[in-house]
């Protein structure tokens, strides 16, 4: 290497040199105590959120309805024209066998009346419409 190409050395003063005391990377006091405030505040708002869940669930009321057994009418009481039908209907089911053999199965399922289904239907839904 020769003279002309060699680097020169920077010259830099003792001013330039010195870390100004404003640029410090210690960190204060200051910024700790924020944190750990900070922390507590959301640990504190999340026992109060979790206090009035608590307690929201021994104040609300059952939502359970209870059956009210009082107000259904009797029997007597209960004059439909469609009670002696329902009756007899009923009777005729359980005159149905207990058989498990395929042609006594057959047999019930033959005698069973599915022609009216439609028009008590449409008179069951009359009725609810009219109750409406």
């Amino acid at each position: 290497m020769s003279p002309e190409n060699k680097p020169q050395e920077p010259v830099i003063s003792d001013d330039e040199l010195k870390i100004p005391d404003s640029a410090s990377t210690k960190p204060t006091n200051d910024t700790h105590l924020t944190a750990l405030l900070g922390v507590l505040i959301i640990v504190l708002i999340l026992i109060l959120a979790g206090l009035y869940l608590w307690s929201t669930t021994f104040t609300t009321p059952d939502t359970v309805p209870t059956p009210d057994n009082n107000n259904r009418p009797t029997a007597a009481e209960n004059n439909e024209p469609e009670s002696t039908n329902a009756e007899a209907e009923v009777a005729t089911m359980n005159a149905m066998s207990n058989s498990t053999n395929l042609d006594t199965i057959a047999a019930d399922l033959e005698s069973t009346d599915l022609d009216n289904l439609d028009a008590e239907l449409t008179t069951i839904d009359n009725e609810l419409n009219a109750a409406q």
